[in-house]
């Protein structure tokens, strides 16, 4: 197994082996400098490279854990490293607990450099072991998350490229994970699985920050990504294996009939047990999603409680995650699979709220209604009447939806619909505007508002309407400095508009 650094980074690798589980050595190399990073099951046990710096003996020296007087006494600078351990821990200097440590802050000293690599090849055997006692115990999460951050925001960019993959919050975060305060707050609005694209539009921050924060959080064990490359082949069965299936063969040719009876049982159970086709898997999810409402989606009724929703929900993405179809589609039968599961993690997001499931109700309602009355066939809720309707049109039609329950004061509505013309057109600064407008009038979801409101303003800043929108939040959130300056950007823009003049007057009567 091989291939070039600039399509699989050595922290993708590592996240593999380790979420693989795989043992072996990893081999990297670009024009002279080399690096081998030794795996057993599924964790960094030691990594060492050709260049000087990263010899322990070397290492020693720079960290100054040890007297000079004593390191010169037991290691030399041409020990391997192998026997500088053992002159060390024989010398009673360290003790192996202590080397061991070592051992590991020199494997994080030789990851470091070689995780910022973009060119360069990568070989991987999985039959190679670390035949010297220097295994470590390395927490590598955190180097992948610092990795991320000093990747060249283009590569990055590329690594997490589909705009329709999901983005899933994980249960439990791994510990002592320091985080930067743009990564804290991208995790932050991760509260149920979403599309990169939703996520994007969400975040408020400018794409290529948000995509590095994300694909960070990612490789750091913080967040599911539903569609990480994979890298690696299936590893060849242990010697074990081999023999048991060798003497199992060897059996059955023997002529004894009761071996014949168990091979037979066996192949029987086996058929049992067997997975399901993923083919004819991928047929039933496109049926699945296709032209259905919500509920159909999920195969729940109406009436359906929460605690059904959600247990159908993880029934459909233990069966359907796009992850399940890796090695057996083709890149555009992978984007197809995405697309349809994103169908499912909508219908999800969209039932397990009260509010937003209310107002689907109420459109699905209306639907239903006004296709009894016509005599025709009802469209799928939350889908344009019209199914060639591009992206865009849809998003058109949701915001003009939108605003006009937002005018009629149906709150619930309006911030699906506007939240949903957001996550179909996320470069559309209006519907950003629109949909925070719509949040901001709900005390619960006023902070998820100004994320929305900032996010139509960087998307285009001199609309004067979108930073009085944030003005009148910030008011109401009793940031009164914060709305100021924003009506006063407002002005700068248009200083003849009414409305910011009007409530800038107001608040410095206020502070009078």
């Amino acid at each position: 197994m091989n291939g070039h650094l600039r399509e699989r980074p050595l922290a993708e690798l590592i996240r593999e082996i380790n979420a693989a589980k795989l043992s072996g050595a990893l081999r990297l190399a670009r024009e002279r400098v080399q690096a081998v990073v030794y795996a057993e099951a599924g964790e960094i046990v030691f990594a060492r490279s050709n260049l000087r710096v990263h010899r322990l003996a070397v290492c020693l020296h720079r960290w100054g854990v040890l007297a000079e007087d004593k390191l010169s006494a037991h290691v030399t600078e041409y020990m391997s490293d192998a026997e500088a351990s053992a002159s060390l821990v024989a010398a009673g200097a360290l003790t192996k607990d202590a080397l061991s440590k070592l051992h590991a802050r020199q494997t994080a000293d030789v990851l470091r450099p070689f995780l910022l690599w973009t060119e360069g090849e990568w070989s991987f055997d999985p039959r190679a072991r670390l035949v010297e006692d220097m295994r470590c115990k390395l927490e590598v999460r955190q180097l992948l998350l610092e990795a991320a951050r000093g990747l060249p925001a283009e590569y990055v960019a590329a690594r997490l490229d589909a705009d329709t993959e999901i983005i899933s919050p994980v249960a439990e975060h791994p510990a002592q994970i320091q985080l930067q305060p743009l990564e804290g707050f991208v995790l932050s609005r991760v509260e149920s699985p979403l599309a990169l694209g939703e996520l994007l539009a969400i975040s408020g921050l400018p794409e290529t920050q948000a995509r590095q924060s994300i694909y960070a959080l990612a490789l750091g064990g913080l967040l599911a990504r539903a569609a990480w490359p994979v890298a690696f082949s299936a590893v060849p069965p242990s010697p074990s294996r081999a023999a048991e299936a060798t003497a199992a063969a060897a059996t059955t040719t023997t002529g004894d009939p009761r071996a014949v009876v168990a091979e037979k049982d066996e192949t029987e159970t086996a058929k049992a047990d067997a997975p399901p086709d993923p083919r004819a898997e991928v047929d039933v999810l496109f049926a699945l999603v296709h032209d259905a409402d919500h509920y159909s989606v999920l195969g729940v009724e109406r009436a359906a409680e929460s605690s059904q929703i959600k247990r159908a929900y993880y029934a459909l993405a233990k069966r359907f995650h796009p992850d399940r179809f890796q090695r057996d589609a083709d890149a555009a039968l992978r984007s197809r699979i995405e697309a349809a599961f994103v169908k499912i993690t909508q219908a999800y997001e969209t039932l397990s709220d009260a509010r937003s499931r209310s107002a689907y109700d109420l459109k699905l309602g209306t639907q239903i209604g006004s296709s009894e009355s016509s005599g025709r066939a009802t469209p799928p809720a939350g889908a344009s009447a019209n199914p060639n309707l591009s992206r865009e049109q849809r998003a058109a039609e949701s915001f003009t939806q939108g605003f006009a329950a937002l005018k009629q004061g149906n709150l619930s509505a309006a911030v699906t619909l506007l939240g949903e013309a957001a996550r179909l057109a996320p470069q559309q600064p209006r519907y950003h505007a629109f949909y925070g407008s719509a949040l901001a009038r709900d005390v619960r979801t006023r902070h998820q508002a100004e994320a929305a409101l900032q996010t139509a303003i960087k998307l285009d800043g001199n609309d004067p309407a979108y930073h009085v929108m944030l003005a009148e939040l910030l008011r109401a959130l009793g940031q009164m400095l914060r709305a100021e300056r924003e009506l006063e950007r407002a002005l700068a823009l248009d200083p003849n508009h009414d409305a910011a003049r009007r409530q800038l007057n107001q608040l410095r009567k206020t502070k009078k």
